[in-house]
């Protein structure tokens, strides 16, 4: 997420880190060290290297709560700490680049962060057209990769964002409209179960556990290498990256601009959007910011509208895909490489667009920050094609019909200092925000990408009611004890099992 340095200095100007715990249990490096190969790491929770020698999160809000972690070179260290783990009933989460924010996070207490920061290689197989990405990986490892060699893959757009923690849930982005999610390219995993024992899913092993995987894989293991098929370059590799900043006043034109695109947007055209509040004018900004898979002659047409509403700034220029996060809104620094910020997440999907109704949501976020001087953040609108991604067949993978139905993706960023009365504050309006825009949404039920979720929504929200019994019986199977239920968890039972009420005679 790219956001202007003055909002994010706005915000962080409160942020100040919370002491750190000292570790509850002082015995975990003997206790897990014996099992560990010669070039793992135990860091302690209280060590005062912790932030510099383990994967921070992005987010510092609701976090887990570790004793400390385990620093994995090999993947039987991977799979030893699993089964260290599960025998002295420690909790555990594997992080890859630490941009999980879910809420249902903070469910671990006293537990054992496995960091998979060893776990970073993209390989090129160009004869199979395939790529093969270590569990830690980053986006940018696997673009620098595949670029030179005439290839793309599709992805986010952040470069310090990791390669599977957005594939197991699905994976957005500005080609999906051509390629479809990153979960859609995924060819097979290596993947350790909650035995601790290594495993590879694909369509010919395994094929019920990859079906799963491919939209709710944080429930059923630690994936520590995954291969994806990859693509010949869009456009000789060359992406037309456009940006336009326009005031508050232009916001009802520009959102009938996204209405007209509902029906016709085309695969290569994407647009993104962050709404910000600038505090030196007391009011809200839009910076809008285009990319076309195409040259610039095909994409300049569809732009005409948006030259039409006079911006306050525009830049376009013709950029190598692996190079694209460079330019991308004015060539701002993303927020997303920033780390253990206080902040809220959220967010919502739309079939349609209504304007009345985003007009409306404006004024709401504008007055919301006018009345809160301590937050910052933003309001992010991302319309990609999703010709692509609805080509899939339903059966094909656990990742939701209706989601893969989503034209336009929201999130909602909110930065502030840690204090609990501001914490009500923004969830309050948060889930104002998110009700008010599923009003007009175009889905019966609410619908949001399971990355963007808060955690509070339920699974019903983060997957499809259809798929729901079907991954329920594959967590009974692989997790029955619920190991890997901290992130957007699958229940053991859909639909839930109640508990009946007991009768006179039971009491």
């Amino acid at each position: 997420m790219w956001l202007s340095r003055d909002v994010l200095q706005h915000a962080l100007r409160f942020f100040v880190l919370l002491p750190v715990k000292s570790a509850r249990t002082p015995d975990i490096k003997e206790l897990f060290g014996p099992k560990l190969s010669p070039g793992a790491e135990i860091i302690l929770r209280s060590d005062v290297n912790w932030t510099q020698k383990v994967q921070q999160r992005w987010s510092a809000y609701l976090a887990p709560d570790y004793m400390g972690a385990v620093k994995a070179a090999t993947v039987e260290d991977v799979q030893n700490t699993v089964k260290t783990a599960t025998a002295h009933s420690i909790s555990f989460v594997a992080i890859g680049a630490g941009h999980g924010s879910a809420s249902t996070l903070s469910g671990i207490n006293s537990g054992i962060q496995i960091d998979l920061g060893n776990f970073r290689y993209a390989k090129l197989n160009k004869r199979k057209d395939l790529v093969t990405v270590g569990g830690g990986t980053k986006f940018e490892q696997v673009w620098d990769t595949l670029y030179p060699a005439g290839k793309e893959f599709p992805t986010g757009a952040a470069p310090c964002v990791g390669t599977l923690g957005p594939t197991l849930g699905g994976g957005i982005g500005t080609l999906q409209g051509l390629r479809g999610l990153t979960l859609d390219s995924l060819v097979s995993v290596q993947i350790v179960t909650a035995k601790g024992e290594l495993i590879t899913a694909s369509k010919k092993k395994n094929a019920e556990l990859f079906w799963g995987i491919r939209g709710a894989g944080y429930n059923f293991g630690i994936v520590t290498e995954a291969t994806y098929k990859v693509y010949d370059a869009t456009n000789g590799g060359q992406v037309m990256n456009g940006d336009f900043k326009f005031p508050a006043s232009a916001n009802r034109s520009f959102f009938e601009i996204m209405e007209r695109f509902d029906n016709t947007l085309p695969a290569e055209l994407s647009f993104s959007t962050i709404i910000s509040f600038d505090r030196a004018i007391n009011e809200l900004v839009l910076s809008v910011n285009v990319n076309y898979y195409g040259p610039m002659d095909d994409a300049l047409p569809y732009l005409a509208t948006l030259f039409a509403l006079n911006p306050l700034e525009s830049k376009f220029v013709m950029v190598p895909w692996n190079k694209l996060y460079t330019v991308l809104f004015f060539g701002k620094d993303s927020m997303m490489c920033l780390r253990n910020l206080h902040l809220y997440t959220s967010g919502g999907g739309l079939k349609q667009t209504n304007v009345a109704n985003f007009e409306s949501y404006f004024e709401d976020l504008n007055q919301f920050f006018r009345e809160n001087t301590e937050v910052g953040g933003a309001f992010v609108v991302s319309r990609f094609s999703n010709d692509a991604v609805v080509a899939v067949e339903n059966d094909e993978t656990a990742y939701g019909r209706r989601h893969r139905e989503i034209k336009t993706h929201l999130i909602f960023i909110d930065v502030y200092p840690d204090d609990p009365a501001l914490d009500t504050i923004v969830d309050n309006f948060t889930k104002y925000s998110v009700d008010k825009l599923h009003q007009t949404s175009g889905f019966d039920d609410l619908t949001t990408y399971v990355n963007y979720a808060n955690g509070d929504e339920g699974p019903e929200v983060w997957y499809d009611v259809d798929k729901l019994e079907r991954l329920a019986a594959l967590k009974r199977k692989w997790d029955p004890e619920e190991r890997f239920s901290f992130y957007q968890p699958v229940p053991l039972y859909w639909p839930p099992v109640t508990q009946p009420m007991p009768s006179n005679e039971d009491l």
